[in-house]
């Protein structure tokens, strides 16, 4: 891709948290963003005026992206903007249910938004970018898929699947000049829903040995290194942001 075109990233579950702190990374690298949020549209707009404020042109929509027809607006819409040359999978959902309680909706609902959603968002961008020959796909993993938790068998499941799509696709797409990564967060100071309990239930490190948890920009910072043009030699990778929770 010609350094001079405008690129465009698309940004799912940027309504706050990870996910805006990547809009306003990747601003800073130069891209235009489409904020996506399943419903959060004053959290959108509010990510959309930071991304605006570094200089960009920012966009959002809201939707479902368990639809096939969510991702053809991000990609319509982010074309307005710009070449679609990033897409960060930050969206998903982390239900606690223990396995006794759960029923196959639960089960089904978690792996629709974690893993599901992610084959409608890559079949929608990986066609622009294999047009102009560049592209970076982030999907972020989860710590608990990596060192168990309790009350998470779908969210395990699926963030487990997300390692292994990842490295599936950096593999069919190594030699189109598109890299796909999966950044993983540890346990991260951020707003989460009600739905996630009211704690992590990890068997070990719920502290990170740094002593802290660690901030949304922390992970942002690595999502915007591997979308750097010199980032080309990064692909099929998943790079861990836990401070010392997990040595991979």
């Amino acid at each position: 891709m010609n350094e001079h075109e405008t690129k465009v990233a698309i940004v799912t579950g940027a309504a706050k948290n990870i996910g805006r702190a990547t809009c306003e990374g990747l601003s800073r690298l130069g891209f235009n963003i489409l904020v996506h949020a399943n419903t959060d549209k004053e959290g959108a707009a509010e990510t959309v005026n930071l991304v605006k404020a570094n200089g960009l042109l920012a966009n959002q929509v809201i939707g479902d992206l368990t639809k096939p027809e969510t991702s053809q607006e991000l990609v319509f819409e982010a074309t307005k903007l710009g070449k679609v040359s990033a897409l960060i999978n930050n969206a998903s959902q982390r239900e606690f249910n223990k396995f006794d309680d759960m029923t196959f909706d639960d089960w089904r609902f978690v792996m629709s938004i974690n893993l599901d959603s992610l084959f409608h968002t890559c079949k929608a961008v990986i066609p622009a970018m294999k047009e102009h020959k560049w592209g970076r796909i982030i999907n972020l993993g989860g710590l608990s898929a990596h060192i168990s938790a309790i009350g998470r068998a779908h969210v395990i499941t699926s963030k487990s699947g997300v390692i292994g799509f990842t490295r599936a696709l950096a593999m069919e797409y190594a030699e189109t000049g598109i890299t796909i990564n999966c950044v993983v967060p540890g346990l991260i100071d951020t707003v989460r829903g009600t739905s996630a309990g009211s704690s992590l239930v990890h068997p070990s490190h719920s502290n990170p040995p740094v002593g802290r948890k660690g901030f949304p920009v922390e992970v942002a910072t690595m999502i915007t290194n591997l979308c750097a043009p010199n980032s080309n030699f990064i692909t099929g990778q998943t790079i861990h942001v836990n401070g010392g929770s997990f040595f991979s």
